[in-house]
């Protein structure tokens, strides 16, 4: 689910690049890596605008408790409730020239300025299910930049972080069936 929400949004965010700032390259946006999993460059995401999801947390607000699910008119059902997760996402101006990096940050602010939150049923891959993923900014200390560029194992590029919430990740697997009641008796 988090893929496909992150999908959508990388297709959108191209769309509205190509409007903004026509280029010859149409998809300057990719969810990817600055680097591969064996320490060297990812060569895909060079003179890109690279989103990563930096961490994942579950959102103890809206921890949901429902466990049974009515399904039509037979029996409900008994689920695990759904986990809701927030994700942070960093948007990486991974290119050339410092002021096309510059640039490309100042569509992606505007962006998520002009829209914010995205409906599941706008999302193919997810249409069939309730809920929306909202883009807020999320800024942070030089400390914590310091940080996550050191996690990265990078040199710091110009960037934007979003909170992104709430991506709810259901696996419906069916615990158990339960029949529905048909009727109270009562022993007097």
């Amino acid at each position: 689910m988090i893929d496909q929400a992150i999908e959508y949004v990388v297709s959108e965010l191209n769309a509205y690049l190509n409007v903004r700032s026509p280029a010859i390259d149409r998809d300057r946006l990719v969810a990817g890596s600055l680097y591969k999993s064996d320490g060297n460059v990812n060569t895909e995401t060079q003179n890109k605008i690279v989103l990563c999801v930096v961490n994942i947390e579950q959102d103890p607000v809206y921890r949901s408790v429902e466990t049974y699910q009515r399904r039509g008119e037979g029996p409900a059902v008994r689920v695990r409730p759904e986990v809701k997760v927030n994700l942070y996402a960093l948007f990486v101006a991974n290119l050339g020239k410092y002021q096309e990096a510059l640039k490309a940050l100042s569509h992606i602010i505007a962006f998520f300025q002009n829209r914010s939150s995205f409906d599941y049923s706008h999302i193919p891959a997810l249409a069939d299910r309730r809920g929306r993923v909202v883009f807020e900014i999320f800024s942070l200390t030089f400390e914590q930049v310091n940080h996550l560029w050191g996690a990265l194992g990078a040199k710091y590029m110009p960037s934007v972080m979003y909170k992104v919430g709430i991506v709810d990740i259901v696996d419906a697997q069916i615990q158990a069936e339960i029949p529905p009641v048909e009727g109270i008796w009562v022993n007097a």
